[in-house]
């Protein structure tokens, strides 16, 4: 069994009127079955309202499946006496950096979750340090978080979950609100957690260009995984992608148009530097 795993998972959402009586129900997730390797970068994509968040907060036991099972390191997140220990072994970070920073200084923000686990004091320092060295922050430690930018907030809203020692981060759409400098920062500490920590990253995102480094993507659609495989094989299939509304990386999309009119080119090239390869035989 991997470090997260899903079987048959559904979630419905129960929709009331203004008297409070069912109205109808929403299936947001629709029998999901997924299972994630340790250290594994895997990224779960779809449109709006696809089920991707849904399906997110079931990682983390702030959902639990209204049928089927999520499991977290062998644990079944529905029961109760399970979700400290599902909490601490998968941590989450959210899209909005502010609903996650409670310190006045950055150090004392990322010790938080620590000293809350009943870490000694020494260790919770050493875990601060190694942490926000992690995701490229010490030099901010002293610094208050409301002097810092987006993407700087929420690097340490990774360190702070980081801080905890997890086996795995879900990330659930973390560069929504950031401008496009923030989200590369973001995603390079990311990937750096994944290729030098070894930590399992499961990283739902609607930007497709933050994909390309992931071991596996999944792409929802009403619920469902639609798609799954690496990265080459989700961007080698276009018009499917366009049929699930979904965007594709601008390079992805000029390399399909430039095949179509008669350039010999592979499909799913990535990178702007793949395909300057390809076009000029380098």
């Amino acid at each position: 069994m991997g470090i997260v795993k899903t079987s048959d998972v559904t979630y419905e959402y129960i929709v009331r009127n203004e008297e409070g009586n069912v109205e109808r129900i929403v299936t947001a997730v629709d029998q999901v079955d997924l299972d994630i390797a340790p250290g594994e970068f895997v990224a779960i994509v779809g449109h709006n309202g696809s089920g991707k968040s849904t399906l997110a907060k079931q990682f983390n036991a702030i959902l639990h499946p209204t049928e089927g099972t999520v499991w977290v390191d062998g644990m079944d997140t529905a029961q109760e006496e399970n979700v400290w220990n599902v909490r601490q072994t998968a941590g989450m970070v959210f899209q909005n950096p502010d609903n996650q920073i409670i310190g006045q200084v950055v150090e004392e923000d990322v010790g938080f979750g620590p000293e809350n686990m009943g870490i000694p004091t020494r260790e919770i320092w050493e875990r601060v340090e190694e942490s926000l060295r992690a995701v490229g922050m010490y030099a901010y430690r002293k610094h208050s978080p409301s002097r810092l930018s987006g993407g700087q907030k929420q690097r340490v809203s990774i360190a702070g979950v980081l801080a905890m020692h997890p086996k795995c981060i879900v990330l659930d759409e973390p560069t929504a609100m950031l401008d496009p400098n923030g989200r590369k920062e973001v995603i390079r500490a990311v990937r750096g957690l994944n290729q030098v920590e070894g930590i399992t990253v499961i990283l739902i995102t609607h930007y497709m260009e933050e994909v390309i480094y992931a071991d596996r993507v999944f792409v929802m659609d009403q619920g469902k995984v639609a798609m799954t495989g690496t990265p080459r094989e989700i961007f080698s299939q276009v018009e499917r992608l366009k049929e699930l509304r979904m965007d594709v990386p601008q390079v992805t999309l000029l390399a399909h148009e430039l095949k179509k009119r008669g350039v010999a080119l592979p499909d799913g090239i990535l990178t702007a530097e793949e395909l300057a390869e390809y076009l000029t035989g380098a």
